[in-house]
């Protein structure tokens, strides 16, 4: 629900003509305390990729967590303003809550201003969580994947420790990319239809200042299309969404090569030399079908990851992962239960020198939970969530208390939380 104020109200900000324009104020208050228990990881086992030879007992073994998880908090001021002739305005400005901790600040994060026309659709600039991962957490039955037991664990990751990653730097060690699929990008335009008969579809892109920071290569880039079909008499959901990532080095961070190495794990690094640029691609699917009070659902992904320019016979230069899940979400008449498996495959990969070898690189993971009705605007809920690693990857949990990145490891994750909507 949105408590709509008028601009004044906010803080004198909004000074005139704008000052007699609505304002809204909406966001999500969504947190409790987690605990997150890794086991001991693994020892001994290599492929062309990492490595866990020689590595000490204190860099494998396991380790429990706690503290206070708060998931998607945020809080949104936005305004719609019409413009007249089925046009209109569209302002958003969001941030995070994060008041787990004294050293967290408010950040950006999905915020826009763009046009919107009752007949074409939309197109915003801004910030955006673009329709790859939109199209994963809309069918999410944990909350949108806000935390614990949510498909962004497994989905849009390569594994490797990386969960909703990033570009950056890696401890004044240099750039570092990125492998994610599952984030939003800034410096981006894009495009959103109408609703035509249950269809709708979408595409974006980011411009060159994205650059900024992002990546030890010249040029990124990120753009991708998706499409989605809820049938309007038919309780069936269809989807499909494609990304590409150009020179944002994930192959880099799944070998070690920018950065990406696990730091409690020795680790066998399949880059010699410095790629002169990168492409990466993520493809999704998906389907969903509602019956009564449940909706059940199946999704599939494809991940690639390639680097040009090496020339060292035992250079990684392509990198591939698959993974498929099923779940479902009953409606029940005091809340609403949710769960969900993925399973990620092993990976394959090319060497330049040929036989490359990417085995024990896969894994699984369960999430459960149930939402309790308090209020129109409240919930109460409890989560939990099991992932089971091959020797040479680690997927890991998502939300603010995550496991210590032990390639091999096992890991259990429970949450208890309120979730406040205004």
């Amino acid at each position: 629900m949105k408590r709509t104020v008028i601009a004044l109200a906010v803080g004198g900000a909004f000074i005139a003509p704008a000052a007699h324009a609505d304002v809204t104020l909406s966001g999500s208050i969504n947190a409790g305390p987690a605990i997150v228990k890794s086991n001991d990881g693994s020892s001994g086992a290599s492929n062309s990729i990492r490595s866990t030879v020689g590595a000490t007992t204190g860099n494998t073994s396991g380790k429990t967590t706690d503290g206070i998880n708060t998931n998607y908090t945020n809080i949104t001021i936005g305004s719609m303003e019409d413009l007249g002739g089925g046009l209109k305005l569209d302002f958003a400005y969001q941030m995070t809550a994060n008041f787990q901790s004294v050293s967290s600040s408010p950040q950006n994060r999905n915020s826009h201003i763009g046009l919107v026309g009752d007949s074409w659709g939309g197109v915003w600039i801004g910030t955006n969580e673009n329709l790859y991962e939109r199209y994963f957490y809309t069918v999410d039955p944990l909350d949108g994947a806000a935390g614990m037991g949510g498909n962004l664990q497994m989905f849009g990751t390569p594994g490797y420790g990386t969960v909703f990653d990033a570009p950056g730097t890696n401890g004044g060690l240099g750039p570092r990319g990125t492998a994610g699929f599952y984030r939003r990008t800034d410096h981006t335009v894009w495009y959103d239809s109408p609703n035509w008969g249950g269809f709708t579809f979408g595409a974006y892109t980011t411009l060159s200042a994205y650059k900024t920071g992002n990546t030890p290569l010249s040029n990124p880039r990120v753009w991708g299309v998706g499409a989605k079909y809820v049938g309007p008499s038919v309780p069936i959901q269809l989807w499909a969404a494609y990304e590409k990532h150009k020179d944002l080095d994930g192959l880099g961070v799944i070998t070690g090569a920018t950065g990406g190495a696990f730091p409690n794990a020795t680790v066998s690094v399949g880059q010699s030399t410095v790629p002169t640029s990168t492409s990466d691609q993520g493809i999704q699917i998906g389907v969903g079908y509602t019956l009564g009070d449940v909706f059940i659902f199946g999704q599939f992904e494809g991940l690639k990851y390639k680097a040009d320019g090496l020339g060292v016979a035992t250079d990684i230069i392509e990198y591939k992962r698959n993974a498929w899940g099923a779940g479902l979400k009953w409606n029940v008449a005091t809340g609403y239960f949710g769960g969900q498996y993925i399973h990620a495959m092993n990976g394959s990969c090319q060497s330049v020198g040929g036989g490359c070898n990417a085995s024990q690189t896969g894994g699984d993971m369960v999430g459960v939970g149930y939402y309790h009705t308090l209020s129109k605007q409240t919930q109460a809920y409890i989560m939990a969530t099991w992932i089971g690693n091959d020797d040479l990857n680690q997927y890991n949990t998502a939300g603010g208390v995550g496991a210590v990145p032990r390639l091999g490891s096992s890991i259990f994750g429970a949450t208890v939380g309120l979730k406040h909507s205004f």
